[in-house]
């Protein structure tokens, strides 16, 4: 059974302690956020349970938090109930107004506090099976699928879909075309597999911009390269005119770092029965999601598939989780290949993309990054990523391969801490590299 997350919002850490040493003990796992806006935030990423809600908070108050996470249809499912003191009715008023769905009374009674959280938790276990912006099937469909595939003899694949840079396409357009973009999904997801399906298959969508297929291991390939290619074509559809020219959204990320998003893409992550046993559907929806994850490493729609071949691609990375990972960003080819190279002998995790849109789109998913190297040679806003970099983790080193060495000189005003400039020798980028992201002893 799935332990249920419960996010505390509340600028007291008092309270936010004690309701978390009540609810931890209950056997509930809980997140909290100390102000509204950190709050919204949290909800839309980690999409928890059930929220407890003070109304009065720094930045955004629990009002507007609540009236945002309401018109989400990645939150808007979500039981909401609102802290407040005994005094306060007409704060209550007001936000069941907004949407809250109950309220508890600072200081709150335990079993009163517990009794209330379960019921709708309850209630929310049993609302309808199918997603009600999608039509299609949910998480509890799609579960009891799953456990009934493997029971079965017959081998199958499971693809989990999931789209890149959605929030910025969210945040920058509103929630209403947001929704347009999932309801054409999962139009796109529908008719891709009534091309290509063998009758058998099973579409799910578990929430937000996530989705499903259960298929069978035959049509994998041609399934994923027509659900991608009639989603990059319709998407564009759906953004206006100049964005389109300039190729991506500007916004801001999570650290508040401007960033430039590219196009929307959609990101696949497969596994299949026929080269690996699963005990339960939590192990293959988990590997699925392992794919996808991988998948979301590369720009642009892509598919990955756990089969033998890629075990063995992705096996180095595994073995060397703990290793720094670096971002090359170049459209150099010998560059490139110089510099991976020097990486792969070093046993370095490596991610490598040929533009500066590319780049910033990796750095918005909070991949775990250790060291960026850059083409200097990319044009005058690569010192615009170099500063990104720097707001974004203030520890995060950059190395600039220059040609020129005035561009040495503008890499020492832009947060950059190396400047290699061409030729340079092996030696001299590896000696930068492990002195700026050292292996672990």
């Amino acid at each position: 059974m799935n332990t249920q997350v419960i996010l505390i919002a509340d600028d007291d850490s008092s309270i936010r302690e004690l309701l978390d040493a009540v609810l931890s003990k209950r056997g509930y796992r809980t997140m909290t956020a100390n102000n509204g806006d950190q709050l919204v935030r949290m909800a839309q990423e980690y999409i928890p349970d059930l929220l407890l809600v003070d109304l009065m908070m720094p930045q955004l108050d629990g009002y507007e938090a609540i009236r945002q996470l309401r018109n989400d249809t990645r939150t808007a499912h979500i039981p909401m109930l609102i802290l407040t003191a005994k005094t306060a009715i007409d704060d209550v008023v007001t936000g069941f107004e907004t949407g809250a769905d109950d309220y508890i009374t600072k200081p709150f009674d335990t079993p009163e506090l517990l009794a209330r959280i379960k019921s709708h938790l309850r209630r929310a276990a049993q609302r309808p099976v199918n997603n009600p912006l999608s039509g299609l099937p949910g998480n509890i469909l799609l579960t009891e699928e799953l456990k009934h595939r493997l029971k079965q003899t017959e081998h199958f694949a499971l693809l989990h879909f999931d789209l890149n840079n959605f929030k910025a396409f969210n945040d920058t357009y509103g929630f209403a075309r947001g929704d347009r973009v999932i309801k054409m999904v999962a139009d796109v997801l529908t008719e891709s597999v009534a091309r290509f399906g063998s009758g058998k298959d099973f579409i799910a969508h578990i929430g937000g911009d996530d989705f499903v297929i259960i298929t069978t291991p035959e049509v994998v390939n041609a399934l994923c390269e027509l659900v991608i290619e009639r989603f990059d074509a319709q998407v564009r559809n759906l953004y206006d005119r100049d964005d389109l020219q300039r190729g991506c959204l500007l916004g801001v990320d999570r650290q508040g770092v401007q960033r430039q998003f590219p196009i929307t893409s959609i990101a696949v992550g497969g596994v299949t029965n026929v080269h690996r046993h699963f005990n339960n559907y939590e192990e293959m929806s988990r590997a699925a999601a392992e794919m996808k994850h991988f998948a979301k490493t590369s720009p642009g729609s892509v598919y990955r598939i756990d089969s033998r071949i890629v075990q063995q691609a992705i096996e180095p990375d595994r073995r060397g989780a703990d290793l720094p990972a670096v971002l090359l960003v170049s459209g150099d080819a010998d560059l490139n290949r110089r510099v991976l190279n020097i990486l792969q002998s070093r046993r370095y995790r490596h991610f490598a993309v040929s533009s500066l849109t590319d780049a910033h789109a990796l750095l918005a998913r909070d991949l775990p990054i250790d060291l960026i190297i850059i083409d200097a040679n990319l044009g005058e806003s690569v010192w615009e990523l170099c500063r990104g970099a720097g707001l974004k983790t203030p520890l995060l080193p950059v190395i600039a391969i220059a040609t020129r060495a005035d561009q040495c000189m503008q890499a020492s005003q832009h947060n950059v801490n190396v400047c290699l400039e061409r030729p340079f020798t092996d030696e001299a980028l590896g000696g930068a590299i492990d002195t700026l992201a050292p292996p672990p002893q």
